[in-house]
């Protein structure tokens, strides 16, 4: 049995050994998807001096005479201000050359009977102008590689005048549902509905992959092995068969194949049965528990980092625990650790109900991921969580 935090770092660096293919796209399309190379500013940002502020752009000392307004989106003025000028200028225009500061709308005061201007309180030099090229110049690294394109990382881009980039494209699954028990969505007696099938493109595109198909498998050795040979992604995820009893093909499978098994089970619970293996052509096979949560954890905790690695990666990151994990939560020393579906309250963990390795109903409502040892635990933020 490995340990989950090793079967994280396993799983991370079998991924960064087989990174996805490599698109360039224009940055309108690239919402979500993985830098594979920097990107570099392609003109300075801001690409002129401007006002952060609505109000005056003045030179030497008050009280200054007022001239024409600068308004934004007109051309840089050429002119430069002289001592005891001042120009009103709207947010984002161009300051005039010469200009000092800029007085804020609300501390300019006007003087009686004078076309000038006095400020109060009077600001510092160079107050409230963006420079050029004060947040990047032409040429300085705006977003590494494995960055992940925000909607404001998107933006910057835009305003660097960067209008293509380099992405990794998200890595390409197979997923297969095995058991002869499963079925559609009005299971005749003795067999069940296949839960985890409907719920995989979203649950793979959570953690950054695509599910490029699916399919389902009997309880058979060669049935298996078939359906994970007719795979023509990277990386191929089954559920079910990966317990130790007699209708569990999984392991025999993978052993027609020649595959070489890195994991054979974590020690955790629910999800511990999982194991992670390498076929001789280099695509490699995730096998997931059969039982709905049990599969959820395992991908959550083994698959999400195999993915991220194929991406170039790390493992996502674990949260210290907020607070004191209850007793009743800590499994026994030399037990297998435990997975709890949890949602923050007050600052705290709490537990949700409904959440033995057969249901759904708990982590349907869970934010958190408590993983608790003896003496150890940490925190997994559900990537579908946004609060």
């Amino acid at each position: 049995m490995t340990a989950w935090r090793d079967a994280r770092a396993i799983a991370n660096d079998l991924g960064r050994e087989t990174p996805t293919r490599v698109l360039r796209v224009p940055v309108g399309r690239a919402a979500g998807l993985t830098l594979a190379a920097d990107v570099r500013c392609e003109r300075p940002l801001p690409p002129f001096d401007n006002s952060a502020m609505d109000g005056w752009a003045v030179a030497g000392d008050g009280p200054w005479r007022e001239g024409d307004p600068v308004l934004a989106g007109s051309i840089p003025p050429t002119l430069p201000l002289q001592p005891g000028e001042a120009r009103p200028v709207a947010t984002g225009a161009p300051v005039p050359p010469g200009t000092a500061t800029v007085v804020r709308s609300e501390h300019a005061v006007r003087l009686e009977d004078e076309p000038q201007i006095d400020a109060d309180p009077a600001p510092g030099p160079g107050s409230h102008i963006r420079r050029a090229g004060e947040e990047a110049a032409p040429g300085d690294v705006v977003l590494r590689t494995g960055a992940v394109l925000s909607p404001p990382a998107l933006g910057l881009l835009a305003a660097s005048g960067v209008e293509q980039v380099d992405v990794s494209a998200p890595p390409l699954v197979t997923f297969v549902a095995i058991g002869d028990e499963l079925t559609g969505s009005d299971p005749t007696p003795g067999r069940v509905t296949d839960s985890l099938t409907p719920m995989m493109p979203s649950l793979l595109a959570a953690v950054g992959a695509r599910c490029a198909t699916t399919a389902r498998a009997l309880d058979r050795t060669a049935d298996v092995a078939a359906a994970i040979r007719r795979a023509r992604t990277e990386t191929i995820i089954t559920s079910g068969g990966t317990a130790h009893g007699p209708a569990d093909p999984v392991r025999d499978a993978l052993a027609r194949l020649e595959a070489r098994v890195l994991i054979d089970g974590v020690h955790l619970r629910p999800g511990g049965s999982l194991l992670l293996a390498r076929l001789p052509d280099g695509r490699h096979v995730l096998s997931l528990p059969g039982n709905p949560l049990a599969a959820v954890v395992s991908l959550l905790v083994v698959g999400w980092p195999l993915v991220r690695g194929r991406l170039g990666r790390p493992a996502p990151g674990l949260e210290a625990v907020p607070a004191a994990i209850p007793p009743e939560a800590i499994p026994t020393a030399g037990g297998p650790d435990r997975a709890i579906a949890c949602v923050v309250d007050g600052g705290a963990l709490a537990p949700v109900p409904y959440q033995r390795s057969g249901m759904l109903r708990g982590v349907a409502t869970a934010t958190r991921l408590a993983i608790v040892g003896s003496d150890d635990a940490a925190v997994l933020r559900l990537p579908w969580a946004w609060h």
